[in-house]
Formats: structure tokens, C-alpha cells, sequence
């Protein structure tokens, strides 16, 4: 079962690429599914496009205030996440 937990989650979250450089995403949804705390992110810089690149990203451990999160790449824990992530309620669409 799937559970919202919004309300612990930022609207912006920070993240890191593989050079060291700061990145910030806006967090557009949120989930708890067996569990796992999953977030749908977009980069605020492409948060105003018409179709902007979004992420599942899910939390692996936290430290003090702050929590590490990892891109999911499993397919199918992708598309079962964004499965509870779509809802008609939503302004967006998650094409998988």
C-alpha cells in the first residue's frame, strides 16, 4: 500500500552530479511504497518546460538532517512507483 508522506517533504531538494556541482530539483510528488520513500523530482531550471525531464529518485539512508537518495533504475520498481505516482488529480503525465 502507498502512503503520502508530503508533508515531511521539501519543495526543493539538492542534489549532487558526478562532477561535485550542485543541483536543485523541485519536488513534484511523493510517495512511501514497501517501505521505500520515493520522490518525483524536476530540475527548477527545466521545471517550466512544456514537457521537462522528471526523475524517480529514493531514499537509501539518512545523516543527521540529511537524507541520500539514488535515481531508480530498475524498470520495474520504476514503473510500479510511477504507477502510484499518476493519479487524475495530477497535472502531469508520466510516460513510461
Amino acid at each position: 500500500m502507498a502512503e503520502n508522506f508530503e508533508n515531511e517533504v521539501p519543495e526543493t531538494i539538492i542534489m549532487k552530479d558526478d562532477e561535485g556541482a550542485e543541483v536543485e530539483f523541485f519536488v513534484v510528488n511523493a510517495v512511501e511504497s514497501e517501505g521505500k520513500k520515493y520522490m518525483l523530482i524536476v530540475e527548477t531550471e527545466s521545471y517550466d518546460l512544456d514537457e521537462p525531464e522528471a526523475y524517480i529518485i529514493k531514499e537509501v539512508g539518512e545523516s543527521g538532517d540529511e537524507m541520500a537518495f539514488e535515481f531508480v533504475d530498475d524498470e520495474n520498481e520504476y514503473a510500479r512507483v510511477a504507477v502510484l505516482m499518476s493519479d487524475e488529480d495530477n497535472e502531469y503525465e508520466i510516460k513510461l
